[in-house]
């Protein structure tokens, strides 16, 4: 397997990056047209960014967890991911590219977002893995989709924006969940409202009470949901969280340790390198050297 190469800074892609009329805010190009994809060093997105994959060969480290690159392979990736992959044949496929503005349009309610699994942070896994069958009967959507991008005819909007919902409630309903939605009910609708408000607030809440007062729930109701949909309390999704933000700022700055601990909110650095070992398996110091060297 060929490694990642080294980088010594995560550069971010913006939205001004994409091709054509960026006021459009989506792009889709495919990946044998690109002789910059895949890119085998850690970057990030500012904007939602899915990768079909019909062929290729190879691995996916996405926020420090490696997966599976394989022909009919879907990685789903929110902003501020931090990814590489890599393949050892020519990838073909699309990259769709959704500016968190296109997406507020397609999803004006944050419940709307929340029936998705694959853009939570704190739960699901960002791959899905697909039979030939499964792919074949979604490939036309993204070849909608391409035209559509190309042409810009009137109502291309609508359009896209139709054909993107269909794939994503395709995708959705092969999505492997631990229990079927229907008996788990608003439990995994509450736990996916959480992994939202996460997100935005992990930084600033303190204490589990802001979250279930934010979401009009009592403290309890809200760790019985969690713990019925992914097996874990409130408070750990809020610390994996914490931990995953420590990574990122450990291997892409040159930030102190101790005050990377402050900027989360730490105020003893020995016990923000407690608490990082206890969630990562390494020191901090440790983390940050292994991620300075390619990844195998």
């Amino acid at each position: 397997m060929a490694a990642l190469p080294q980088a010594q800074s995560f550069p971010t892609f913006e939205t001004s990056d994409f091709s054509g009329a960026g006021t459009f805010y989506f792009d889709l190009v495919r990946l044998q047209d690109r002789d910059d994809i895949p890119r085998g060093f850690l970057h990030r997105h500012n904007y939602y960014h899915l990768l079909w994959m019909s062929r290729a060969q190879g691995t996916h480290l996405l926020d420090f967890e490696q997966f599976e690159v394989r022909d009919h392979a879907v990685f789903f990736l929110t902003p501020g991911q931090v990814h590489a992959w890599t393949s050892s044949v020519a990838p073909r496929g699309y990259v769709l590219n959704i500016s968190t503005e296109f997406f507020a349009r397609m999803f004006p309610r944050a419940d709307d977002v929340a029936k998705f699994p694959f853009f939570h942070l704190t739960h699901g896994s960002p791959a899905l893995y697909l039979t030939r069958e499964q792919h074949d009967s979604m490939l036309p959507l993204l070849q909608q989709i391409e035209q559509e991008t190309l042409e810009r005819e009137t109502g291309c909007f609508d359009v896209v924006r139709s054909c993107l919902l269909i794939l994503l409630t395709k995708l959705r309903r092969l999505y492997p969940m631990d229990e079927p939605e229907a008996e788990a009910g608003s439990s995994h609708t509450l736990t996916r409202r959480l992994s939202l408000l996460i997100e935005e607030r992990y930084l600033e809440f303190r204490t589990m009470r802001q979250y279930a007062d934010a979401l009009c729930v009592s403290e309890r109701q809200l760790n019985d949901a969690v713990k019925r949909t992914v097996g874990q309390t409130a408070g750990q999704l809020v610390q994996a969280r914490i931990a995953l933000e420590a990574k990122r700022l450990l291997t892409n700055t040159g930030t102190g340790i101790s005050d990377i601990a402050f900027q989360l909110n730490f105020e003893d650095p020995a016990y923000f390198a407690r608490f990082f070992k206890k969630h990562s398996g390494s020191t901090p110091g440790d983390f940050r050297r292994k991620y300075s060297h390619p990844i195998d």
